[in-house]
């Protein structure tokens, strides 16, 4: 059957080899000279602007597998990573698309120069290609990254937990496992490899641990298997809640106020404010302290540090 237009309907015909609807389809698919629509590769948003840098911080020769991450997820959300790639290639003069193509290439070009400081942004500053750029960037900084390793890989036995709360300690030790795995070379996903690399982590994270944390940290040795990192930090981090607050009641229950006027010192206990001391005796020779309150009790305290005048 055919519309008006003498294009065949497919939506009302017995043919089930063509999804029920299009809709999606339609959405995404584009003319290859179309660079208008948003996912064409040589589409520009009106946000791609000239001059601007593509991370927080330029490269200064440290830190280039961080900084070569960064510089990737960028590109790929503006969808150009095909131009340091190789992937995207420049058309005939002839087509219509050599000129916009040219502009989107000096665009990644701009984006990489001022992603770099001044001093190495120069070496590079000439070259008309963002591939060229990138490519050379690669050959010059990579090769410090088994170097990055080594130092990163040293310095992992070496982190403890000290005086940082668990989330904070949790946050330095995995950013050195993060910083290794982007920049090594030697990746393996099968599953006996995975297993090892994560109980190794494991062990050093728990490594590193107070020995307040050495009840906990028996008992998760104790699983089988043993849980993950993430598991294992989150009952870290719950032991630790649970630690601050038993500390907070135990303060709370014990707490007293003392009170130091012109005339002596002034003792209040608990919530009544009818029972206050009425009159305060110091013995220096233990610094120790009596009470009369107003029904007539009597009791002793001590007062650490504290001497009579």
């Amino acid at each position: 059957m055919t519309n008006g237009t003498g294009t065949e309907s497919l939506a009302t015909s017995g043919d089930t080899s063509m999804p029920a609807s299009s809709e999606p389809a339609s959405r995404t698919a584009f003319h290859p000279d179309n660079y208008t629509h948003s996912c064409h590769p040589l589409y520009v948003h009106l946000s791609n602007v000239l001059g601007s840098s593509l991370v927080t911080t330029p490269f200064d020769g440290t830190g280039y597998g961080s900084w070569r991450r960064n510089i990737l997820v960028a590109l790929s959300v503006r969808n150009k990573l095909g131009f340091i790639q190789g992937i995207s290639t420049r058309p005939p003069d002839s087509s219509p698309l050599a000129r916009q193509w040219q502009r989107c290439n000096d665009l990644v070009v701009s984006w990489l120069i001022n992603s770099l400081t001044k001093d190495i942004a120069r070496s590079v500053e000439y070259s008309k290609l963002a591939q060229g750029i990138w490519s050379e960037l690669e050959e010059r900084y990579s090769t410090a990254d088994g170097a990055r390793i080594f130092e990163l890989k040293k310095e992992l036995p070496h982190i403890s937990q000290g005086s940082l709360d668990i989330t904070s300690y949790f946050n330095v030790i995995k950013q050195l496992w993060d910083e290794i795995s982007s920049i090594s070379t030697n990746h393996c996903s099968c599953g006996g490899s995975k297993k090892a690399d994560d109980e190794q982590k494991l062990y050093q994270f728990l490594m590193g641990l107070n020995d307040t944390y050495l009840q906990a940290r028996s008992n998760i040795l104790m699983i089988k298997p043993l849980p993950s990192v993430s598991n294992v930090y989150g009952i870290l981090l719950a032991n630790e809640k649970q630690r601050n607050i038993s500390c907070t009641s135990q303060f709370s229950s014990g707490s007293a106020s003392f009170h130091v006027g012109a005339s002596g010192f002034k003792f209040t206990k608990g919530g009544n404010p009818r029972k206050t001391a009425a009159h305060v005796e110091v013995e220096s020779s233990n610094n120790s302290f009596g009470y009369s309150d107003a029904v007539g009790s009597e009791q002793t305290y001590s007062l650490h540090g504290l001497t009579k005048d």
